[in-house]
């Protein structure tokens, strides 16, 4: 009975836990922005010849964040987990700021108010609401909204509801878009509250 109780007890925090706030469950490769400023990310490839070493993989993998950590700091960079399937193989980390993620992999990923894309230099050809219909780029309505602008051609995930993307993103539901032929010269926005 009191086994039975503990897992009732244990079930019911588990429950409320994920309830509250945004849960961050991909079904391919995603980056999540938290409310936080913090960055969850999840890299789902294909794995399925017969000379890939999924242990090679796993202690690469190590390799690179103790690598990265030692520059910086223990917990810039975290692995969550390293899951191999039939033929896919799945790697959620963790990173302390979207500065983390960017240096780590090597890629552009701002995060800031749009003024503070804008005054850094991010600046889209275009935006438009989540109907397609454009907005002016001097729009006062965009200045304290959060962004997200990333050269990867990947899904996003937001702590807030999106309001503009820009031609190169689009919006999957109120809070997930994908962006589409990123790069550096054609950066992806995504804008929300």
């Amino acid at each position: 009975m009191k086994k039975t109780m503990s897992f009732c007890t244990i079930l019911a925090a588990v429950l409320f836990l994920t309830g509250c706030g945004n849960k961050f469950e991909p079904t391919e490769s995603t980056i999540y922005v938290t409310s936080k400023g913090e960055v969850q990310s999840a890299i789902m490839e294909s794995f399925d010849k017969a000379y890939y070493d999924f242990e090679e993989l796993s202690e690469d993998v190590q390799k690179e964040v103790k690598s990265y950590c030692l520059d910086v700091n223990e917990e810039a960079v975290t692995v969550e987990s390293l899951i191999q399937g039939e033929d896919e193989v799945t790697l959620l980390m963790n990173y302390q700021t979207a500065e983390d993620y960017a240096a780590f992999n090597e890629v552009l990923l701002f995060t800031g108010t749009y003024a503070e894309a804008v005054d850094a230099g991010y600046i889209p050809s275009e935006l438009h609401d989540v109907e397609g219909e454009g907005i002016a780029l001097d729009s006062e309505d965009l200045g304290n909204l959060k962004v997200i602008v990333t050269e990867e051609s990947i899904s996003i995930q937001t702590s807030g509801k999106i309001r503009y993307v820009s031609d190169n993103v689009s919006v999957m539901d109120k809070k997930l878009a994908k962006a589409l032929e990123a790069g550096k010269t054609h950066p992806a926005f995504v804008l929300y509250k």
